[in-house]
């Protein structure tokens, strides 16, 4: 009797089985991750892309204003139209904001910049559906004074042609702490011969703190009595080892645009 009934019972799961209670493919949905458009379309054809032909200085463009999102893979050259990069239309009547990030070419050394004054910090456009947006990158030379600094740091190029290794240094009383250069990742802070360091550093009534250190500091050269905000001062340490003067720039506008 309890054999017929363990019999039974496997028979009705086998045929509940059969009419599909079991089965619940035919209410799995598979999921469209896929962008869309404000109307459910998927987003295929919508691109972006930045013109910066006729323009004085390099850009980067960012999607934040915090500038943590690049968007072009590599600096925007001056003169330089980019290919077409995959975006996300607006919504009717929205507006999107790229934020940008200028250079200046010095010494072959990209100094970066941020312009909020003269709203030439950011572009907002409309990106529509299934086009290519061509963004116009703001000229600031036509739009910011001549007489403008760019920036309120100050700025210090070492071009080494020395046999060894030299680092920026900043103290005083035999305690020193490395500068860092802004072109330089990782842990190696030294200046390899044969190579450019870019250093930003904050203004100073004078520069008996730093120093160029090559097993022995070295003072910066007399010329520099000072490192007044928005200037750039560049020094060749030569192959005799000691810092030269090569010459200083005010970073404004009219250097460049001159």
């Amino acid at each position: 009797m309890k054999k017929q009934f363990i019999f039974a019972a496997v028979i009705a799961i086998l045929f509940i089985s059969c009419t599909g209670f079991f089965d619940m493919r035919e209410d799995v949905k598979v999921t469209d991750h896929s962008e869309k458009d404000q109307y459910g379309n998927v987003i295929s054809t919508t691109h972006v892309r930045f013109d910066n032909r006729t323009r004085l200085f390099p850009v980067d463009v960012f999607s934040s204003s915090t500038r943590d999102f690049k968007i072009n893979q590599n600096i925007i050259a001056a003169g330089q139209l980019t290919g077409e990069i995959p975006w996300v239309p607006t919504k009717a009547g929205d507006l999107f904001f790229f934020y940008l990030t200028y250079y200046m070419s010095i010494e072959g050394l990209q100094i970066p910049f941020v312009m909020n004054s003269y709203g030439v910090g950011s572009i907002s456009r409309s990106i529509p559906f299934n086009e290519t947006t061509t963004v116009v990158i703001h000229d600031i030379a036509s739009i910011v004074p001549a007489d403008t600094y760019l920036t309120s740091d100050v700025y210090i190029i070492i071009d080494n042609n020395f046999t060894t290794s030299v680092q920026l240094e900043r103290g005083q009383g035999g305690v020193n702490s490395i500068i860092v250069p802004e072109n330089y990742t990782g842990s190696n802070y030294a200046i390899n011969p044969g190579s450019k360091g870019l250093y930003k550093v904050t203004p100073a009534a004078s520069t008996g703190s730093y120093s160029i250190n090559v097993n022995v500091p070295r003072n910066l050269p007399p010329e520099i009595t000072s490192l007044a905000a928005g200037n750039i001062y560049i020094i060749d340490f030569n192959s005799s080892g000691i810092p030269a003067f090569k010459g200083s720039r005010r970073l404004t506008m009219s250097s460049f645009v001159n």
